[in-house]
């Protein structure tokens, strides 16, 4: 073990006993003001002294950080700012700025280089900031196990899924979970990377497209296709029969920079690319399925998203010989989260439920 995993390792041994910014909502002995030195347990004067001597070292280690900084370090480091992660952690900015400046104090080191704004971890920040994601998750841990022992499957379950695949999900999920496990909570971030699947606060993501990420565990659950659709009114006005005619019609393109895209179809495996634009983009399937219902232009949306609007003449089906390439789904996790019984529960129902939807 290197000499800064040992020191990060005996940090983490006992939270610091002493003083602790007011602002921080954290449970930790540290912030506990109703502990002091005449709270210590009453030792006999040799066994105190023994004691003393073989934990000096820990001991002076020990108070000079304590959870608070690290979790305030944390967040820093996930959410790129001292202003933000102040925000996030219902504290002051002095409060993390101290923190920061405490972590650097103890190891020596520069952990972050400050911005304006932004900050920026250094190469030590990044290392210690590897171990810290993974004590904090470790830490959480031990709550999940205590539970599971009283067989109690409770708490919060965060997950990250794009908007429209989420909307199926939770319409899915929410009601398997509430009634298999009423005690447990979910909160959905929308979102398109697989990035946040490092953010320890991120118990689990599903994710459409390829999958390389050897740091996680990925469970194909399904695939689907997407559809090419418009309004009747705008079907009738100006058909399409190929892909190619869709060249001088309004499409409604995924995109965030530009509104020119190519759409691949495919009709007995023959791949068919045709380059696409129209009068407006955005990276948001549902904005574009609602501009495709008003006539907007021709929209190549997920089948997933359509059957409703289909079925009740909203939209109709273009070239119905002509999908996407296949899509996977898949839900992904970090090595060893399926360990905690709350995160297991809602993976497994996901795992049961989700295939049947697509």
């Amino acid at each position: 073990m290197s000499g800064l995993d040992q020191v990060c390792h005996d940090q983490i041994a006992k939270p610091a006993a002493g003083p602790c910014d007011e602002n921080v909502h954290l449970l930790s002995p540290a912030c506990d003001p109703g502990l002091g030195p005449s709270d210590e347990p009453k030792l006999g004067v040799a066994n105190k002294k023994q004691q003393t001597y073989q934990n000096e070292p820990m001991v002076a280690n020990i108070r000079t950080i304590g959870m608070p900084a690290l979790v305030s370090f944390d967040t820093v480091a996930r959410l790129g700012g001292i202003s933000v992660a102040a925000d996030h952690l219902n504290m002051a900015k002095s409060g993390v700025s101290r923190h920061i400046s405490r972590l650097e104090e103890h190891f020596g080191v520069k952990l972050v280089e400050r911005s304006g704004r932004s900050v920026k971890l250094t190469p030590t920040g990044i290392r210690l900031h590897q171990r810290i994601k993974s004590i904090l998750a470790d830490i959480d841990l031990l709550d999940d196990i205590a539970r599971e022992e009283t067989g109690d499957v409770s708490g919060q379950v965060n997950f990250a899924a794009t908007a429209e695949f989420g909307s199926l999900i939770v319409s899915t999920l929410l009601p398997a979970v509430r009634d298999r496990f009423p005690n447990l909570t979910l909160v959905m971030r929308p979102a398109y990377d697989f990035e946040d699947m490092q953010d320890p606060s991120t118990d689990l993501a599903f994710r459409i497209g390829t999958f390389d990420d050897d740091r996680l565990v990925a469970k194909e659950l399904g695939s689907f296709t997407c559809w090419l659709v418009a309004a009747p009114e705008l079907a009738a006005r100006s058909p399409v029969s190929t892909p190619n005619d869709l060249s001088d019609k309004p499409c409604l393109t995924f995109r965030s920079d530009v509104t020119e895209t190519t759409w691949t179809f495919f009709s007995s495996k023959v791949a068919s690319p045709v380059q696409v634009s129209g009068p407006f983009a955005t990276r948001s399937f549902p904005v574009l399925f609602d501009l495709a219902v008003t006539g907007q232009g021709y929209a190549f949306l997920p089948e997933f998203m359509l059957t409703d609007a289909l079925t009740d003449g909203r939209l109709v089906r273009c070239l119905p010989d002509y999908v996407s390439r296949q899509y996977s789904v898949f839900l992904t996790y970090r090595p060893g989260t399926r360990r905690i019984a709350r995160v297991d529960a809602v993976a497994s129902l996901a795992e049961t439920l989700i295939p049947a939807l697509l």
